[in-house]
Order: structure tokens, then sequence, then C-alpha cells
């Protein structure tokens, strides 16, 4: 009885001892007292943005430093740095209009200094820098859209056409922060179109529309059925179950390719399409599980030809239609994926040809280098579109 008594009055000073300890890390005693604003400011002028330079005050409790403007939609919107920046930049900006910016200095009750008001006036906004440099032309299946944007800003391409019930919306979102690149719209009858291009930022600011009236070039995909496997000398040995024939079996998860353990670096084979086509594009498929990994080629050439001489040599009968490194969108290590490394695996690796790519009938598909570094070659599936007029 005793015992139990001791082991009572035990945890109850321990209860209370832990509450007290609680208690004792909570928030420190707030005052009424404001800080002091910001001073010596200085403003300097971004592309869409401004940075704001100053000097804090000297109140010891202080916590932020926070800028509040109001966009011309009316919303408001607010950028908070701390204590130790002497700098804070406003972002977000669609035109080169004059801005007000307030800032306050806060403290760690909450306390916010008396207003320091600025004027800004950015400089041209990225989505503008990016729209006057856009150029479309037609493409297999749709247009192409190049572009430059030497601020690498999170911007979104949108291209518009009339959908089947004749309205002018968008049918493809490009999103990019590169500084360079291009992309096309795919599935599109080769008929005169009217198109529109503009660009637009993470805040919503738009630029203007770029018009024009363009027509796809035709393109088909090809028949996997008429596509089989021909074997030359040089092509790297087959194995582990895998065949040509497996690339065009319709299916992204069941026939595959596989090199043997003989095979080494760079390796090939070759087939037949079964047709002569102006080849438009290419579309494989990596080996499921293993995504960005192992055996599956990561930097590959495809050639063409019409008649490959039969001693399998890479001679004047072979055409270089395209090199190829396969990018891993998230830069993830190898083993983790990120959603859109998934989504990106699952749509397929594309190789886009050029448009003058001559019309061929066969096609080599050398692997310069897997995702392992190591001597095999494994995916599952091929689709190839292109025009065979």
């Amino acid at each position: 009885m005793k015992k139990r008594i001791f082991y009572l009055h035990l945890f109850i000073i321990l209860l209370v001892g832990g509450a007290c300890r609680q208690e004792s890390n909570g928030p420190v005693l707030k005052d009424k007292t404001a800080p002091g604003p910001v001073s010596n400011v200085v403003v300097e002028s971004l592309h869409g943005a401004a940075k704001i330079s100053y000097a804090v005050p000297a109140d010891a409790d202080l916590l932020y430093v926070k800028a509040l403007y109001t966009a011309p939609n009316g919303v408001v919107r607010e950028t908070k740095v701390s204590r130790y920046n002497r700098d804070l930049t406003v972002a977000g900006f669609g035109d080169t209009s004059e801005y007000k910016i307030t800032v306050y200095a806060v403290d760690k009750s909450e306390n916010v200094s008396p207003p320091v008001t600025v004027i800004v006036r950015p400089q041209i906004p990225p989505v503008w820098i990016v729209r006057k440099a856009l150029a479309a032309s037609a493409d297999f299946g749709g247009i192409n859209v190049r572009y430059t944007n030497p601020e690498e800003d999170d911007l979104a391409i949108v291209v518009l056409a009339d959908d089947s019930l004749g309205r002018f919306s968008p049918v493809a979102t490009q999103y990019t922060n590169l500084k360079e690149g291009d992309f096309s719209t795919r599935n599109m009858p080769d008929v005169p179109t009217k198109f529109g291009v503009y660009v637009r930022d993470r805040w919503g600011n738009l630029s203007d529309t770029m018009h024009m009236v363009l027509t796809p070039l035709f393109e088909q995909r090809l028949d996997r059925l008429k596509m089989k496997g021909l074997v030359l000398p040089g092509d790297a040995p087959i194995g582990y179950g895998g065949s040509i024939a497996g690339l065009f079996d319709g299916s992204t998860t069941n026939g595959f390719y596989h090199s043997s353990d003989a095979a080494r670096m760079p390796q090939w084979f070759t087939y037949d399409m079964g047709q002569r086509a102006k080849l438009s594009r290419l579309v494989w498929h990596m080996r499921p599980g293993f995504y960005y990994s192992l055996h599956n080629p990561r930097v590959v050439e495809i050639w063409g030809s019409d008649n490959p001489n039969p001693d399998g040599s890479f001679d004047a009968s072979w055409t270089l239609l395209a090199t190829v490194t396969q990018i891993k969108p998230s830069g993830l290590p190898e083993g983790q994926l990120s959603q859109a490394d998934t989504d990106a695996a699952l749509a397929g690796q594309t190789v886009t040809f050029p448009l003058n790519t001559p019309k061929v009938r066969y096609i080599r598909f050398k692997t310069l280098k897997n995702w392992s570094n190591g001597t095999y070659v494994n995916f599952y599936e091929i689709a190839m579109w292109g025009d065979t007029k």
C-alpha cells in the first residue's frame, strides 16, 4: 500500500514538473511597443519585380520585415523576409506601371512599425520578353513553337486553336523555366488552321496573343504490324527472352527487347518498318519498375536507311536521323521517382525528327549509354509516326 502511495506521489510530481517545463518553454511575454521603421531604402527595378534594400531598426525583438502592395486586380500581395535579411524582392508585376509598396518591420509580439512607402516601376515583365521572341511554324500534326526565356522564369506557353465546337480554346500548354526550347502540338488535320499563342506566369499575368494561320503537316501512326527485326552483322545479340518483335506488340508492359550477356556498348539492333516514310517522331517506352535506371537506354542515336549494306556497317547507306539524351525530369538519384518522373515514363520518351528527314524504310537503334553504365539494353515498346505518301 505504501509503495502505491509513493508511486502515486512520484507520478504527480513528474506530471506537475513536466507541465511547468512546458509552460516555461511557451511564448515570451508580449509587449505593446512597436519597432522602429526600416531606413536607408534603395529600390532596384527588375523584370516584373523590384528589389528593395534597407537598414533594419535596432530593436532586439525584431522578427521580420514585410512589404505589401495591391495588384491591378485588387489582390493585396505580401512578401516577408527574416530579420537577418537586408533586402526583399516584390514580384508578380504584369506591366511597367508605377506601384506603391509599403514596408513594415514587425517584432516578436507582432507589433508593426510605422510604414515606409516607396514607389517602384518594374522593367518589362518576363511574359512580354518571352512573348516578343516567340516563333511558330508548321509541324507534323500541328505547329512547333520556339521560345527564349532569358530570365529562366516559371512560365506557361499556351497554344490556342478552334476545337470541335468551333471555340478558340487551348489545345496545348507548355510549362517551362528553361532558358530556351521548343515544343509541338500534335494530332491535328493538315488543313489551314487559325492558331494563337500567349504566355502566362504563376501570378496570372498574360501577354497578348500572337495570331497566325498555318497548315499542319500530314502525319499518321505507322502500322506496327508491318514492322519486324532485321538481323545484320554486328547487331547486338538478344537474350533473357527478349525479341525485336516485342517492341511492336502494342503493349508497354509485356513483350520486350533485351540484349544478352555478350553485348557491349555501344550496341544496336535493326528493324524493317515494312514501309517507306518521312518520319516525324518516335516514342519508346522503358522497362516498367525500372524507370530511369539499370538497362534502359539513356543516350541513343536513331539511324535510317532505304537500302542497308548487308555487311552491317555504318557506311553511306545509313543516315543519322537524331541523337537523344534522356533526361529524368526531377533529377533525383537512381531509384527515387517523383510524380513528374512517373508521368513522363508512362508517356514514353519522344524523339522528334527534323523536317528535312529523308524517307527511309529501315531503322537502326543505337544505344551509346544506358542508365547504369552497364552493358545491357532493354525496353518495352516503340511507336512511330510519319508520312508514307
